[in-house]
């Protein structure tokens, strides 16, 4: 489950993705990339669901004091996943900037809301 999270935007799968643009013309890669950005938005929710479900079986261990420092780390390796993700659609965000437009706008309120 945590290696999902750590998977994220990766450098091999941007540019998988841009290499598939050729031959589009700009508003059809515009959408594209809307999409992918879109996708990735809705990859960082599902991982958060996912570790919100983690998170209440942590709960469990909780009230057993030896399994805390565990808890904590896993909890750090978990918000550290999420931080990654996050900011690796900030970087393909400042990179399109003027190929989304207000559209990148809009996703990137959508992605501090998360």
């Amino acid at each position: 489950m945590l290696n999902n999270i750590n998977a994220g935007l990766t450098p091999e799968k941007l540019q998988l993705f841009v290499a598939g643009l050729s031959g589009l013309n700009a508003d059809e890669v515009r959408k594209a990339k809307l999409l992918f950005l879109r996708n990735e938005i809705s990859q960082v929710r599902a991982s958060k669901t996912m570790l919100a479900g983690f998170g209440g079986a942590q709960g469990c261990f909780a009230i057993i004091p030896i399994f805390w420092p565990m808890i904590r780390a896993q909890q750090s390796i978990m918000n550290a996943g999420l931080t990654l993700q996050k900011d690796q659609i900030r970087n393909a965000l400042s990179v399109w900037r003027d190929d989304l437009g207000s559209a990148g706008q809009e996703i990137e309120t959508e992605l501090d809301a998360l």
